[in-house]
């Protein structure tokens, strides 16, 4: 379809479908190839999930009409009309409400139909389109195997071909987001779109490390410009499938993995997220979670300088006074047991039942290990805990493995098969103390002390520890 003809179509169905606008929703949706009593669903997209809002059987004409007497909030939806295969369709304020959708399950996108709404008729039009060039793509890739090395000419050729095919599916999105300024549509094609670095930098051909040059410019430039085009004003981004999953990949993938780094840019970008409250908490809170359920001590440092800073520091402008309160007290034991610091001396039981505390035994060096056998990372944790154990036994290293569960005849039959003879131990009338006075927020969880029970890890991996221990066992 032309660019004009799109353009009188748009401003012909918004002209038609703003004067018969109705109250509430009216979304009628037929699925060729489906059996009649299929169950389909209703789906609103949020940042984290896809909730259902109905679900309906469809009739002996394959169709069901979801209605509503009150309109859908602006945002991105779904229709489930098949395992792995959904319809996505979107709301903006003011847009109509009632239309139709029809797909066939066996054509595929080729076949979605949307009549009624603009906004998502040129949505369908626009993924039929895309599904077509890929099809023509996925040709040229199956030549480009085929000619091999054989025929660079023809290969060369072919990779033109592909790249002008992306090319074309960029312009189209383009046009869309022309065609529909302010649309809830517009903001997704935006936000799903990866930030375009400049021209190559100006690095001398000849020198001999000028492709790693070249790489840490572009690293740097994404570190930079990654969300460029997230506007973070727009608290729709909350009701689409897209800013967590490009948290999570800047996070990973894009950051380098160092906690002074990561507290700089997540500084940045809530500090974007400033622009509208909704989106500003919604980050905190996720960015919060993201960090503080990491089994790196290193990360969770992070998580608490984010609830600090935007949650304990920001407090008056919060209206989750609970969550406010839950974060200042997360914050209090965060700041618990520093290095440094003597181990809290807390009392515990052996399997026979006999009471032991930290302070009653002696060693030059002891390994506090919080766990539990029905972990699945104290699974692979504990047997290497064990080697360390074996190797540094004689030279003064005591291991005081916590059972953190209640379930005693578990615990027992647990070290007594595996035969670990470290001092094994638990609190069973005030295990609720154990987590608060040693902020167990997730297990496994290690500690190392001196021999005068004074903190030198907390909240250690096994590799710190071995690491650490291969330092300060040497002269011993």
């Amino acid at each position: 379809m032309k660019i004009i003809t799109c353009i009188t179509t748009f401003l012909l169905l918004s002209f038609a479908g703003g004067c018969a606008q109705e109250k509430g929703y009216n979304i009628e949706v037929h699925i060729t190839g489906a059996e009649t009593g299929a169950t389909i669903d209703l789906n609103q997209y949020t940042a984290t999930a896809s909730l259902i809002l109905d679900s309906l059987s469809l009739n002996s004409r394959r169709s069901v009409r979801f209605t509503g007497e009150n309109p859908l909030p602006p945002g991105m939806y779904n229709i489930r009309v098949a395992q792995n295969i959904n319809i996505d369709f979107f709301i903006s304020a003011g847009a109509p409400q009632q239309f139709f959708i029809s797909f066939d399950l066996q054509k595929g996108v080729s076949s979605l139909e949307v009549k009624g709404s603009p906004e998502n008729e040129l949505f369908a039009e626009c993924l039929r389109y895309t599904d077509s060039i890929q099809q023509r793509g996925q040709a040229l890739q199956q030549q480009i195997q085929l000619l091999g090395q054989n025929n660079p000419d023809a290969v060369a050729s072919a990779m033109e071909q592909m790249q002008e095919l992306f090319e074309a599916i960029k312009a189209k999105w383009a046009t869309v987001q022309l065609l529909m300024p302010g649309s809830t549509l517009a903001l997704y094609i935006k936000s799903i779109q990866e930030p375009e670095a400049p021209q190559q930098p100006d690095i001398p051909l000849l020198l001999l490390n000028r492709d790693s040059l070249m790489q840490a410019h572009y690293a740097n430039y994404y570190k930079e410009h990654f969300f460029d085009n997230i506007d973070f004003s727009d608290e729709r981004i909350l009701n689409m499938p897209i800013l967590v999953n490009l948290l999570d990949i800047y996070t990973t993938r894009v950051l380098p993995f160092d906690k002074n780094v990561l507290m700089e840019r997540y500084d940045f970008i809530i500090n974007k997220a400033k622009a509208n409250r909704q989106v500003y908490e919604f980050i905190v809170r996720n960015r919060y979670d993201f960090f503080r359920s990491t089994t790196h001590p290193d990360l969770e440092q992070v998580a608490v300088h984010i609830a600090e800073k935007y949650v304990v520091e920001d407090s008056s402008q919060w209206t989750d006074k609970a969550f406010v309160f839950l974060m200042v007290e997360k914050v209090r034991m965060a700041h618990l047991n520093p290095i440094g610091s003597k181990a809290p001396n807390l009392k515990f039981q052996d399997p026979a039942g006999n009471h032991i505390s930290i302070d009653d035994f002696q060693a030059s060096y002891t390994v506090l290990y919080f766990y539990n056998p029905g972990c699945d990372l104290c699974a692979l944790l504990t047997p290497e805990l064990w080697k360390i154990y074996q190797k540094y036994s004689k030279k003064g290293l005591q291991v005081l493995a916590i059972y953190v569960d209640l379930n005693r005849d578990e615990w027992v039959s647990y070290i007594t098969e595996r035969k670990y003879t470290w001092i094994n131990a638990w609190i069973p009338d005030e295990n609720g103390k154990l987590f608060e006075t040693y902020d167990l927020h997730a297990i496994p969880s290690i500690y190392l002390l001196d021999n005068k029970k004074n903190i030198i890890l907390k909240d250690a991996t096994i590799e710190q520890l071995s690491k650490k221990l291969e330092g300060i066992m040497v002269g011993d």
